[in-house]
Formats: structure tokens, C-alpha cells, sequence
């Protein structure tokens, strides 16, 4: 399909804007330019750009449109003509919902070195860094030519004495996911313990297998069982209760951490976050997801050094085994050892889908991650290479951006698209000299190598991200709402006293009975 097909307008004119969820004066009139990767808009004293990829959701009313960005930013558009705007919602419509890669903006743009920056990190390297493969593993290549899964990459780590059914296996699983060793930390109080990630967030267990023929599930039941032999003390963590009589004794002998999840959806904080009327309660939302994956690393690394225990994550595993790495780890916490090793090892090659996340939720699970960090850099401030700048360019590179090492969504189909040699990369554009540009390193960084943990405490402790979700938010207006919203609260405020005054007046006259009443 050519991009001639998609685009049914190519300019508007007489078009005033909105920049900002909360302003209410439009600015223009200008013009609004459609190509194919790119919605321009020029007036007199506004001019911006918006990627078709960065563009969550379109919304129309009457002659008026809105775009909502995954990079928090709503613009509004104000047209003349409704037709003018059936036309440019049919054409953002279709420009932003194109599921073939190849269409995208960073297959044309030229890469300017082939591969070099995409293979500097070698897998093999860092698994012997690690200290892999420790006694009863092996470190794995069954999964060649993604034979296993296309998911992970074609190294694994597993059980000794299971290459051979690895394919099995792997029928067990949706995508062929088994669980796998990432990490492993050699100075707990019981020697070496793993971090091993099993996959997607699983609400119900039973999902977690794609077929139930009783002979795979057998399968998988003992080599979870070798799984837990090879790690000794070992804990799963996780939101399930295993009331799958198979799902429980797959896990017998394991220490389950149950831990009660949010109830909130991370489509619907994104949602929220967007809108003038939900902005407040969907950012609480959201800070409540971060305390809890803080305080939830801060029991894992209590699991890791103090009891030695090995720890099994099917709840948020990328996020959590991130954070406990990079606070174990003083490497992780520089700047090749984060976008190098971490985001590659964990999510890059882990099979995170961010084609298909971007597309749904904004990637909303790695921004929680990013945010996570961001609040471990406040709370230790010399501990980090990077800055702020370089996580805020990370949200926004995930999403819409002329690089492609976040296209697709597995190492499998970045290798059939020949993406490493067709695409320019993030990592040429931040190591390209002897070092990353200035914005993207801390001044205070102090290298040290000890361990740091979340100070959490109650949820309050927790900031917001005006970086990146204030961004495209005047100071004036959103002082202007908060201003509303206390005066709307003081409102109500006041008329609860005046009735809980009239009723303690009618109780003391005997007008009316406090029988089974506490007042």
C-alpha cells in the first residue's frame, strides 16, 4: 500500500490550535501539512511537528479534532469546514494505525554505520561477566535460527540435560516463553542466588500455557521442578493463587511472595492522565503503581542479600528484575551498563512488544520502569551516570523516532526485517564520541559500589514527573485547574459542615433517633 492511498488531505488552512490540555485560547489561524510520517502546523507565532507514530488516539467533534500523543501532549485542532475535518481524521486514522514496519519513518532514514553500534554488545560477553553458567546450567543455543521461540534471543540458559527437549518445552508456553536466568548475584549470605523472569504479567495462571494436553504440561511441571533443584532456595513471585491443581504442583517446593496488585489498569492511567477532567485522579493512579514496584524491589532485594533466596518473577518481571539489578550492580548504574546491557538484556532481548505496546498503551509498562528510576536517581542522586534528559529521550524514542531499535516486537523479527542493517540506532547517536552528549550525563555522578534500596515509605514519597507528563503543560494553566479543583473541593467541604451541624442539632432536640449511629 502506498502512502498516496492514505493521505485523503494534504493541507488545511485557517486552522487555530490548542497546545496545552488546559489552555482555553487558541492560537493562529495556520496551516496544517499532512505527509506521510509527519503532521506539520505553521502560524505566525506557532510552529510544531507531531510523528504519526507518536500519536495515541484521534478524537473528532464536529469541526473540531484532537489529538491525544503518547508523549502526554493533546492538541486540538479548530477547522472551518467539517468535511475538511472528516478528511484529516480519516487520514491520521489510517497514517497512525500502519501495522507494516517497513512503512515507518526509521526505515527512511539512512543508517549512517551498518550494525556497528547494534552489535557492540555481546550476550555471550556479559553471561560470563555474570558469572554464567552456574553449577546445573548450561548456557544454551537451542534456541538457534529462533527455532524454540522468536522471543528471546538464541541463547539460552537452562537446566543441564534439557537441550534436547527444549523444543517441547517451549510448546508449553504462549510464544514459547519458559522461564529464564537473567542475573545472578554471588555476595548474598547463601552464595549465589538467580533472578529468573517467566514471561508476560499473568492474571490468571492456566493462561500462561497455550495448549493443555496432559503430556506438555508433565513437561514443563519437571523442569520446573529441575529449575528449582538447580536454584536451592527459590521464591515466585507473583498475583496468582494457584488453584490449578497442575499450576500447584508445578510449584511445589517453591516459596510463593504473593503480593496484591493495584487494581489499576495501565491503559486506562494513560487515558486519564490526558484529560482535563481525569488529569488528577489518573496521576494518582499512577504513583500508586510506582510505590508499589519500589517497595516491591526493596522485599526482592531483601530476598537476594539477606536470605539468598533465587527469585522467580511473573509479576511485572522486566520492570522488577531491571530495578534490582541496577541497584545491586554499580555497572548498571552507568550509562553503557543501562542502555547497553539492561535495556537490551531485559527488554530489547527479552521480547518486550513495542510495536504493539506503543500502538496500545504508550508503552505504558517501560514508563513505569522510567519513572521508577527516575525516583531512585532523587533519592540517590550521585549514584547514576545519566540524567534526566537521557530518560525523558528514552520515553519519547520508544514511541515515535527515526531510530529503530524499537521497532517490532522480538529480537526475531528485528533479525527477518535485517533491522540492525537498515535502520539508524539510538546507541550511534548517544555513544558516538568517547562519550555520551553532555545533557545525558549527571555532573554529581560519584561511581560506588555498593548497594542502594528504595527509601520507601508511605506513598507520598513518591514524585511526579513534570518532564515528562507536565511537559506540554503551561505552569499558568495547570495552576489554574488545581486552583478550580481546591475551590470545588472547599465547596463540598463546607456543605458537609453545615449538615453535619443541622444533624447534631436535630440528635440534641430529639428530633431524630442515634440508635446504631456514631456520630
Amino acid at each position: 500500500m502506498e502512502f498516496t492511498e492514505l493521505i485523503k488531505i494534504k493541507q488545511i488552512k485557517n486552522v487555530r490550535c490548542l497546545l496545552d490540555v488546559f489552555s482555553t485560547q487558541p492560537e493562529g489561524p495556520g496551516v496544517v501539512i499532512v505527509s506521510a510520517h509527519v503532521l506539520c502546523y505553521e502560524s505566525g507565532s506557532v510552529k510544531f511537528q507531531v510523528l504519526h507514530q507518536m500519536i495515541r488516539s484521534v478524537e473528532q467533534d464536529c469541526s473540531q479534532c484532537t489529538l491525544h500523543c503518547k508523549d502526554f501532549q493533546c492538541i486540538t485542532l479548530f477547522l472551518e469546514q467539517r468535511s475538511d475535518c472528516d478528511l484529516l481524521v480519516e487520514t491520521l486514522n489510517l497514517l497512525t494505525q500502519i501495522e507494516n514496519v517497513e512503512m515507518t519513518l526509521p526505515f527512511y532514514c539512512k543508517p549512517k554505520s551498518k550494525e556497528q553500534v547494534y552489535q557492540s554488545y555481546d550476550e555471550m560477553l556479559e553471561l560470563e561477566w555474570l558469572e554464567f553458567p552456574p553449577v546445573g546450567w548450561n548456557i544454551s543455543r537451542a534456541n538457534l535460527n529462533y527455532q524454540i521461540t522468536t522471543w528471546y534471543t538464541e541463547l539460552l540458559v537452562i537446566p543441564v540435560g534439557w537441550e534436547d527437549v527444549m523444543l517441547k518445552l517451549g510448546e508449553c508456553r504462549v510464544e514459547g516463553r519458559v522461564p529464564r536466568p537473567s542475573y545472578m548475584y554471588s555476595h548474598s549470605v547463601k552464595g549465589k542466588c538467580m533472578l529468573i523472569t517467566a514471561g508476560d504479567l499473568i492474571e490468571a495462571n492456566s493462561l500462561q500455557y497455550k495448549i493443555t494436553d496432559k503430556e506438555y504440561r508433565e513437561y514443563d511441571c519437571l523442569y520446573m521442578k529441575s529449575v528449582l533443584e538447580c536454584s536451592g532456595l527459590a521464591t515466585i513471585v507473583t498475583a496468582s493463587n494457584f488453584k490449578d491443581k497442575l499450576i500447584k504442583r508445578e510449584y511445589e517446593g517453591w516459596q510463593q511472595l504473593r503480593l496484591n496488585v493495584p487494581t489499576e489498569d495501565l491503559k486506562s492511567c494513560i487515558s486519564e492522565m490526558q484529560k482535563k477532567e481525569t488529569w488528577l485522579s489518573g496521576n494518582k493512579k499512577w504513583l500508586d503503581l510506582v510505590w508499589f514496584l519500589l517497595c516491591t524491589t526493596d522485599t526482592l532485594l531483601f530476598q537476594f542479600v539477606e536470605e539468598g533466596s533465587s527469585v522467580l518473577l511473573e509479576l511485572y518481571p522486566r520492570v522488577l528484575s531491571s530495578l534490582i539489578q541496577m541497584c545491586l550492580e554499580s555497572r548498571y548504574r552507568t550509562n553503557y551498563g543501562f542502555l547497553m546491557c539492561v535495556l537490551r538484556k531485559e527488554w530489547l532481548h527479552a521480547g518486550y512488544k513495542f510495536q504493539t505496546h506503543s500502538r496500545e498503551n504508550a508503552c505504558a509498562e517501560f514508563l513505569l520502569f522510567l519513572h521508577c528510576l527516575r525516583q531512585l536517581t532523587l533519592w540517590f542522586p550521585t549514584a547514576f551516570q545519566f540524567s534526566e534528559h537521557l530518560l525523558v529521550a528514552l520515553q519519547g524514542a520508544v514511541n515515535a523516532s527515526r531510530y529503530g531499535d524499537f521497532l517490532c516486537d522480538s529480537p526475531g523479527e528485528r533479525a527477518a526485517l535485517r533491522v540492525s542493517q537498515r535502520t539508524e540506532s539510538l546507541w550511534e547517536a548517544v555513544f558516538a564520541g568517547s562519550t555520551p552528549p553532555p545533557n545525558f550525563i549527571n555532573p554529581a555522578y560519584r561511581p560506588t559500589s555498593g548497594i542502594i534500596r528504595p527509601r520507601v515509605g508511605s506513598p507520598e514519597t513518591v514524585r511526579g514527573w513534570g518532564s515528562v507528563f507536565l511537559k506540554h503543560v503551561t505552569l499558568d494553566s495547570a495552576l489554574e485547574v488545581l486552583s478550580e479543583r481546591r475551590h470545588r473541593l472547599y465547596t463540598e467541604f463546607k456543605s458537609v459542615c453545615r449538615v453535619e451541624v443541622t444533624v447534631r442539632s436535630l440528635v440534641q432536640n430529639g428530633n431524630i433517633s442515634t440508635k446504631g449511629c456514631v456520630l
